[in-house]
């Protein structure tokens, strides 16, 4: 699922994928548009929770300042593509980081 998002972003080799506070984690980062998409997905890897945030200047990621209102369909591209085209319009948006969301997924800001 992490490949179709980087597919869907257009993001072939310029995404770093890191590791969450657990193994069900991932935080897919792409430093040339400064922005990081973190995912939660628990077995049976059918549905996932997505959010995002921003890099920081000094390269450490930013409070989760877009999340979405429910889980998105693992197994289906196009949702995820709509997931993933909603996370980025809410980037744009100015809204206060969302530190509860930080917390819930196990994402740290640095």
């Amino acid at each position: 699922m992490a490949d179709w998002i980087i597919d869907v972003c257009g993001w072939q080799d310029q995404t770093r994928t890191l590791g969450g506070a657990l193994v069900s984690q991932l935080r897919l980062v792409h430093d040339v548009d400064a922005w990081w998409i973190a995912i939660d997905a628990h077995h049976p890897y059918e549905r996932v929770q997505l959010c995002a945030g921003r890099v920081a200047d000094d390269g450490t990621f930013a409070d989760v300042s877009a999340v979405l209102d429910g889980p998105v369909n693992a197994t289906d591209r196009e949702e995820l593509a709509r997931a993933v085209q909603e996370l980025r319009k809410r980037l744009e948006i100015p809204q206060p980081p969302n530190r509860w969301a930080a917390g819930r997924y196990g994402f740290p800001t640095a």
